[in-house]
């Protein structure tokens, strides 16, 4: 039997979860195309092929689109290493698929119902939540019913081929003793930690120096193609007289589109939320708990505004004092609605039990479903007449505008002067650069770099109104020359010789100490000694550096110093002061804890081990092909980004 169903339920559910998160975070479902007729010729848009399936350009764009939705401010420069991890995942996650294949491994679908029932979102208390709640709360991640199953059936499967490839690997006493010891033993250290800034404002520079850094570097300070063009701005002020709704117009707006003042029954709600996705039973019956003190007080006279920002788990509407909006049927999950729908204006609910957790409803206001009067929809005719009229005369202006610089393109200034309006000229500015008056548009960035020189574009909507631009001047992408740049070359040059410096000084009073007092020496070169407290190597330091890193720490004797050591960005050197041996006393009841770990990590790094020879294989038979020269440029498109 695979270990997978053996009864380790706590670890499957742990194993599930942290595959469902991935699942919420891609939100689709990766599928690859078989090659048509299986030929072996790359399509353009194809980065790899796999067992006869391939991976293509769009394939990876949703991929890593998906992985960073809800984290729009990626900064620009670890996209590619983005990219390119989730491209080796994609090959491999088809290639472990494809080899359970041939094993005849598959998950049956009372293996897939026993795994969905660790989930205590779908089952609270050992009772499923209801088929509407599962498919409203999977479609809530970005997925179907059907897909999140098809990708729940894949992770069953490979940890069945996990479980398959490992089963033989097993753990002495004598190994797990030794990890024991290891997890167990503590040292105490006096420390230095070397930090590049430290060093930024030592380091030398002489022209020379940064002469050769510029050339080893010139690609990097590549400078994209600029434009600069001249324009004629068309604000909406500048026709503002020219609008004028009346009584009649808004009367016959409103004959013409009666449906759309239609208004649906709708209630206006506000919020308290208490999460238990993915809570234990403890942790479900102490949020409970809380949810239940939290209604008591309001019922009591609590501000409901005031629980709802000190006690709402739901980050949108918490701050706002739970406020959500009107909502319609159809809108929410059905526990949900179907409190909201029956409460009056002014009530609040009890506890709403949903698969996201506990909800205290509050309901401010009610709207049965009417078609609403010409008064009531007055204002906002009004206001997009007004909108429609004014952009008719804006479009007309600068068509007019357009048809005479055409003429005459080198008249912007008197053109702009005859019909009251102003024209100017943009500094040189990329693809991508707000540029001021016209501010950041990509309508307007396209425009711009398809133009070219002396060409006057169809005029176009901006921040600001309407423009008629020409461009001016064009500087193509070129390298451009240390003067241009000098600046950004002498700010990246300090900062790699930092980092030199850094290693090299830490490497020198490492050396000093070896035969000198730390203590003294520290303070000769005006460096601040730290100490630590007891530390085991699963512990970190004051300062966040992990006891894992001073390793050495354990096998240097009392008042020995250690080498340089990084550490992430920067060295640290350490004199050791104390150690104390594992508590012996404490290994029996470790021990079957510590074996499960040991067992897992040695387990983990042969399966790694049995994916590198196994892609290896697929490369060396040719089963496994990459599109280099279309990754190169898939992945170079996020660099230029940055």
């Amino acid at each position: 039997m695979y270990r997978l169903f053996s009864g380790r339920r706590r670890k499957l559910y742990k194993t599930l979860m942290i595959v469902f998160l991935g699942l919420v975070s891609l939100g689709m479902v990766l599928t690859l195309a078989p090659l048509p007729g299986g030929t072996s010729q790359m399509q353009p848009d194809t980065l790899a092929t796999i067992n006869g399936a391939r991976i293509s350009i769009q394939d990876l764009e949703k991929t890593v689109e998906a992985q960073t939705q809800n984290n729009p401010d990626n900064d620009p420069k670890t996209m590619a290493s983005l990219a390119a991890t989730a491209f080796d995942n994609m090959i491999m996650h088809q290639a472990l698929i494809d080899e359970a294949g041939k094993m005849g491994l598959t998950v049956s679908n009372p293996e897939l119902v026993s795994a969905l029932r660790s989930m205590p979102f779908l089952y609270q208390n050992g009772k499923f939540v209801g088929m509407q709640e599962y498919q409203e709360f999977v479609e809530a991640q970005g997925l179907t019913v059907s897909a999140f199953e098809a990708e729940m059936r894949d992770t069953l499967l490979l940890q069945k081929l996990r479980d398959t490839v490992t089963d033989a690997i097993q753990v002495t006493p004598a190994e797990v003793h030794a990890y024991f010891e290891r997890q167990n033993e503590k040292a105490r250290v006096n420390y230095v930690v070397f930090q590049p800034s430290d060093f930024y404002n030592a380091v030398k520079i002489s022209p020379a120096a940064l002469n050769d850094y510029f050339i080893s570097h010139q690609s990097s300070y590549s400078v994209s193609e600029q434009r600069q063009v001249e324009y004629v701005l068309v604000p909406p002020d500048a026709v503002q007289s020219q609008v004028n709704v009346t009584a009649a117009d808004i009367n016959e707006y409103y004959n013409q589109h009666i449906t759309d003042f239609s208004v649906p029954d709708r209630v206006k709600v506000a919020q308290i939320l208490f999460k238990t996705t993915g809570d234990t039973q403890a942790q479900a019956a102490q949020t409970l708990a809380t949810a239940q003190s939290v209604l008591k007080k309001i019922r009591a006279g609590a501000s409901f505004a005031d629980m709802a920002k000190q006690y709402s788990q739901d980050p949108t509407s918490a701050p706002k004092g739970g406020e959500i909006g009107w909502i319609q049927r159809g809108q929410t999950v059905k526990a949900f609605e179907d409190a909201a729908f029956s409460l009056k204006p002014g009530q609040v609910s009890g506890l709403i039990k949903t698969i996201y957790g506990y909800h205290i409803i509050n309901v401010e206001d009610r709207q049965y479903a009417h078609v609403q009067s010409l008064k009531e929809a007055t204002p906002v005719i009004q206001a997009q007449l007004q909108k429609t009229q004014l952009a008719a005369a804006q479009q007309a202006l600068a068509a007019k505008v357009s048809q005479e610089l055409e003429a005459n393109p080198k008249n912007f200034d008197g053109i702009a002067k005859q019909n009251s309006l102003t024209s100017g000229e943009t500094p040189l500015f990329t693809y991508g650069q707000p540029v001021p008056d016209l501010g950041s548009n990509q309508a307007f960035e396209n425009l711009a770099f398809q133009l070219s020189v002396g060409t006057i574009g169809q005029p176009i909507e901006v921040p600001k109104g309407t423009a008629i631009i020409e461009v001016t001047k064009i500087i193509p992408e070129h390298l451009p020359k240390l003067a241009e740049v000098e600046s950004r070359v002498e700010e990246d040059y300090r900062s790699q010789q930092s980092k030199v410096l850094m290693g090299a000084k830490a490497a020198q009073f490492a050396l000093q100490c070896k035969s000198g007092d730390f203590s003294q020496l520290a303070k000769k070169d005006g460096y601040t000694v730290q100490q630590s407290k007891d530390f085991t190597t699963q512990d970190e330091l004051d300062n966040l550096i992990p006891g894992s890193s001073l390793s050495s720490a354990f096998t240097l004797h009392p008042g020995q110093t250690s080498h340089a050591i990084g550490v992430g960005s920067t060295y640290v050197v350490f004199q050791v002061v104390a150690q104390t041996p594992a508590n012996e006393s404490d290994f029996a009841s470790q021990e079957a804890t510590l074996s499960d770990q040991l067992l897992e990590q040695k387990r983990d790094l042969a399966f790694e081990i049995y994916q590198s020879n196994l892609r290896d294989h697929l490369m060396s038979t040719g089963k496994l092909k990459i599109n280099e020269s279309a990754l190169k440029t898939f992945l170079s498109g996020y660099q230029q980004t940055s």
